[in-house]
């Protein structure tokens, strides 16, 4: 019986070592393509979600902000204050000012982390601010 087992498992492994080493470089080359993508698609997903996360928590942060209760959620101080409120060092860009009236002119504001982007919308009254993934 003991003899037999061992015969048997040499057959196994005779029959499955050319189909192990029988793989071309193509096909190895093919799945270390594949790997490489998946990396490349989890990565982004990843920074999908921190610019998303990240818009989240400047809209919540804001709602709770003493200076955006008196002068507004779309006050650039309030932004600003927000802002820095923020982990991390995130890109947070399209705060504008152009009329001087210390108001974000158009109420948008993206944050960045990478090539990702999500945008905040701020209301010109009441405070429901709205996060959209993608860029403004």
């Amino acid at each position: 019986m003991r003899r037999h087992l061992t015969i048997t498992l040499a057959a196994i492994a005779l029959s499955v070592a050319p189909l192990a080493a029988g793989c071309s470089s193509e096909t190895k080359d093919k799945a270390g393509d594949a790997i490489e993508s998946g990396k490349d698609d989890a990565a982004k997903t990843a920074d999908e979600v921190e610019a998303r996360t990240t818009a989240e928590a400047l809209r919540a942060s804001l709602k709770g902000n003493d200076t955006a209760d008196e002068d507004g959620i779309r006050s650039v101080a309030a932004i600003n204050e927000a802002v820095e409120d923020l982990p991390g060092d995130p890109e947070v860009t399209g705060i504008d000012d152009t009329d001087g009236d210390g108001l974000d002119d158009d109420g948008k504001v993206q944050v960045t982390v990478d090539e990702s982007q999500s945008c905040l919308t701020l209301p010109a009254e009441g405070e429901d601010a709205d996060v959209e993934d993608g860029a403004c």
